[in-house]
């Protein structure tokens, strides 16, 4: 039975009070996948939408029950307005998936894609209404919209997005500080202690020299002014 991928583009909640809850979906054929039509034109120009519903019993579904349908809605000319051709896939999904579908739509996200096997299973081996084909010399998928507008949904698979969230550093990055100085050797220590010693003798003799200038200035103002008094 062919497989069909789909990619949904926007979504939006349906909630009742008396009714099951519904998310539908517009979708269209995911980029790569072709379906050619009985009635011409192929079903990648055409827009689609994807209902499901919750499935609230929880008892085993049968394996060869379907889960949905896949509808072809032909386009209308009436007098007032022109429909054109669509699709619409219906699906009944179980409780626990359905919440992980609506906790995702709920976020903001969409489903990358999904998957849906439709066909009527006529043997173990072969299918009506959704078939592959040899065309042009390339196996191709068609769907007999003429004698099969609604085709049973058998298996329905639907890939979820996971975001995985940016890992963060435990800590700021260090930020720039003083280096520590370097210990002094005993080298450097006797150094110091040799420049400190020179530069108080250099200190000491200029004192000394300055005093005795000083001195003889004073002697020499006082021999003057011994003159001047015994004149």
């Amino acid at each position: 039975m062919p497989l069909v991928e789909f990619r949904p583009t926007k979504a939006r909640l349906v909630i009742e009070d008396s009714n099951d809850t519904i998310l539908v979906m517009r979708v269209v054929l995911a980029e790569g996948e072709t379906l050619e039509l009985a009635r011409g034109g192929k079903l990648d120009a055409l827009g689609g939408v994807l209902r499901v519903r919750r499935r609230t019993t929880n008892g085993e579904r049968n394996g060869k029950s379907a889960i949905g349908s896949l509808v072809y809605v032909g386009e209308s000319n009436g007098a007032s307005e022109h429909t054109p051709a669509k699709f619409q896939i219906n699906i009944a999904m179980a409780e626990e998936k359905f919440d992980a579908l609506l906790r995702v739509a709920i976020s903001g996200r969409l489903p990358t894609k999904f998957f849906v096997d439709a066909g009527e299973r006529v043997s173990r081996t072969q299918t009506v209404g959704l078939v592959h084909d040899i065309r042009a010399g390339k196996r191709v998928k068609v769907w007999d919209t003429r004698s099969h507008r609604t085709l049973p949904v058998m298996k329905f698979t639907m890939i979820l997005p996971i975001e995985v969230p940016e890992q963060r550093p435990d800590a700021a990055a260090p930020t720039e500080t003083t280096p520590e100085p370097s210990p002094v050797s005993d080298s450097q220590v006797a150094e110091l202690v040799d420049e400190l010693i020179v530069s108080q003798s250099e200190t000491r003799h200029t004192m000394l020299a300055l005093v005795s200038v000083v001195g003889v200035i004073a002697l020499v103002a006082l021999a003057i002014a011994l003159v001047l008094i015994a004149r």
